[in-house]
């Protein structure tokens, strides 16, 4: 199954997204901020979608963490990003 973290801090699209992707047989992970959202990342996410501006870390600055902190295992550098 294939497992999505959404980043986003407003509730109601991350609700939507969820209920969405799971129609589709989505394994998700929701995150609130850039800070929940980097705690719950792990080598099991296939797709990471986040809001760009966020209060705290920016969806780029979560992108650019990610990368530094576990681009050096085979399966990071292609991660798809979708940012909205």
């Amino acid at each position: 199954m294939n497992h999505i973290l959404i980043i986003e801090d407003d509730p109601d699209i991350r609700e939507s997204l969820r209920i969405l992707l799971e129609s589709e047989n989505f394994l998700i992970t929701e995150a609130k901020n850039g800070s929940d959202g980097l705690n719950k990342f792990s080598v099991e996410i296939n797709l990471v979608i986040l809001d760009i501006m966020m209060p705290g870390i920016s969806g780029i600055q979560i992108c650019e963490e990610i990368r530094k902190n576990h681009g050096k295992r085979d399966k990071f550098p292609s991660l798809p990003w979708f940012l909205n």
